[in-house]
């Protein structure tokens, strides 16, 4: 309930800061945003201790991408993004560490409106996730496949500029940890709140 209340809250506000119609034309474009990074309860599966339920805090997120508009109501571009989250407890019990993230990934976009004030978009995409990071005394990190879903509002703020929210899910493989001893797997998907900006090349 209360990240539904947050997405919802992050599409209004962009809704409010919308002005003039939001229009889709041809050519390069760049964008960066930030927002807050919300893990589900995740699992590091141990060998020997089993399933254990893990526990974070709202972490933060930021990213960028670069792209090409093809003037339709579709676009192709390669995004990047870094999340950040606190692990808060383990079990049930107090716990300290961390797991990040940071991905490289090729999104497709498409429009679901033309000539509107505010344009929502849908978008997935595919590539790869750098996850790891330490809880209590596991550690690992590397690169796995991963993908992505995403949903979102956008509005222009001027002839170059446009203004987006959205919602962003992610999940990639399973990342092998280890405390010198113990062997596990650390589960791994994030739901992402973001805003940002789009600057439009050549317009």
């Amino acid at each position: 309930m209360r990240r539904s209340l947050m997405l919802a809250a992050w599409v209004a506000a962009v809704a409010v800061a919308a002005g003039s119609a939001s229009a889709s034309t041809e050519g390069a474009y760049i964008s960066g945003n930030g927002g807050v990074s919300l893990l589900p309860n995740l699992d590091l599966k141990s060998n020997t201790l089993g399933n254990q339920k893990e526990h974070f805090n709202t972490g933060g997120s930021f990213g960028g991408a670069a792209g090409y508009d093809y003037g339709n109501g579709w676009r192709v571009e390669l995004d990047s993004q870094y999340t950040n989250q606190r692990v808060t407890r383990l079990n049930g019990a107090a716990a300290t560490g961390h797991i990040s993230s940071t991905s490289l990934m090729l999104n497709t976009q498409k429009d679901l409106t033309s000539g509107t004030a505010i344009t929502p978009y849908v978008g997935v995409g595919v590539g790869m996730q750098d996850v790891g990071g330490t809880v209590n005394a596991y550690t690992g990190r590397a690169w796995k496949p991963a993908y992505q879903a995403e949903a979102g509002v956008r509005s222009d703020l001027s002839q170059n500029v446009s203004l987006f929210g959205e919602y962003r899910f992610s999940q990639s493989e399973s990342q092998h940890m280890t405390n010198g001893v113990d062997d596990a797997h650390q589960h791994f998907s994030d739901h992402g709140l973001l805003a940002g900006l789009t600057y439009h090349m050549g317009q």
